[in-house]
């Protein structure tokens, strides 16, 4: 008789656990690759891979459960400790996912066989996976996608306005600006600054969303970027402006292959004879690329390119712009890095002195 009502009782058990499990994957969503994807009505923990990283730390600082990207001791001033304190520095590694128990998977659409990669990445681990565009023009579908998908719609609302207010109108505006009076623009990479990225590239879209004109004409750089380029070719070029790269991911001291110190990429460029016959350097238009706590062009290629738009339109559009630039880098850091700054810090980030600090 005990025998009986245990395998009754276990019965019960599991049947309500099997109800628990079905209700917890109630809710059905569409990926921003088309995907159908089963999701817990509730969503605690995610894991993100690097590109959709700083786009659900933005969200929900304590649903990120994994660092992408280690921070810079001069960059950990600029962004909550609740990136970096006590999450172990990882992407997708399944192995390490799996001692994580996120309740939903992050990750890029790069195109290609992303579909199929989520695919089997969710059959392996028996997780949700959620493909979720990450391109600057998307950013914005990006945000109300997750914020409906995760139950973030109240962050998620404030991040759009947001976009809609200060992103959006320097997209619009600069598109109505004749061909012949866009800056052109060069992107300075590598330690010479004979790397770049051509229009197109994940890691110049900051330049193709102000509408300037990348006078890179090269080939187009995997996921890493980085297309090499000759001098003679650079002076044939002849950019208006150069911007200069923050480094790996985010750092403007870059040493040589001997440890030591060399100059940086924009101290190379605006003191060498060659570099000093380009148009921009002679009239004084290099510009280095503020890098806290990440790079604000790229490196990586993610929200963080938001304030590097404000920047960036400023410089190559004075006349265009009326915002408060330092209004709106204040709301971005609060916004999406959960601190807050004070104007003289932002006067130290975008001069390059608080990261040597």
């Amino acid at each position: 008789m005990m025998r009986i009502k245990n395998k009754t009782r276990l019965c019960v058990l599991l049947v309500l656990s099997a109800l628990c499990c079905r209700a917890a994957q109630a809710r059905t969503v569409t990926d921003m690759a088309g995907r159908r994807v089963n999701i817990p009505d509730r969503v605690d923990r995610v894991v993100a891979d690097r590109f959709v990283s700083l786009i659900a730390f933005a969200l929900d600082a304590k649903m990120l459960c994994n660092a992408a990207f280690r921070v810079s001791d001069a960059g950990k001033k600029y962004i909550s400790e609740e990136y970096y304190t006590g999450k172990p520095l990882m992407e997708t590694d399944a192995e390490e996912v799996l001692k994580l128990r996120p309740d939903v998977i992050l990750t890029a659409n790069l195109g290609g066989t992303t579909r199929e990669n989520a695919d089997v990445m969710q059959r392996r681990l028996k997780i949700p996976v959620l493909v979720v565009d990450f391109e600057m023009k998307r950013y914005r579908n990006a945000f109300a996608f997750l914020g409906e998908a995760l139950n973030r719609a109240e962050a998620a609302g404030r991040i759009t306005a947001y976009i809609d207010r200060y992103l959006a109108p320097l997209n619009r505006l600069t598109a109505a600006v004749p061909q012949e009076k866009r800056p052109s623009v060069y992107y300075a990479e590598g330690l010479l600054g004979l790397n770049t990225e051509p229009s197109g590239s994940i890691h110049s879209q900051v330049i193709d969303f102000l509408n300037a004109k990348n006078v890179a004409r090269t080939r187009l750089g995997d996921v890493h970027g980085m297309s090499e380029v000759s001098m003679e070719q650079l002076l044939i070029w002849n950019p208006d402006a150069v911007v200069v790269w923050s480094g790996f991911p985010s750092g403007m001291g870059l040493p040589g292959n001997d440890g030591q110190k060399k100059k940086t990429t924009f101290e190379h460029i605006v003191s060498d004879p060659v570099w000093a016959k380009v148009a921009a350097v002679k009239n004084g238009r290099v510009y280095q690329v503020p890098a806290l706590p990440f790079g604000w062009l790229d490196r990586p290629p993610s929200s963080n390119c938001l304030p590097g738009t404000l920047w960036l339109a400023k410089i190559l559009y004075p006349d265009l712009f009326d915002f408060d630039t330092t209004e709106a880098l204040r709301e971005y850091f609060l916004l999406f890095y959960h601190v807050k700054v004070t104007e003289d810090e932002l006067e130290s980030i975008m001069s390059g002195t608080g990261n040597r600090k």
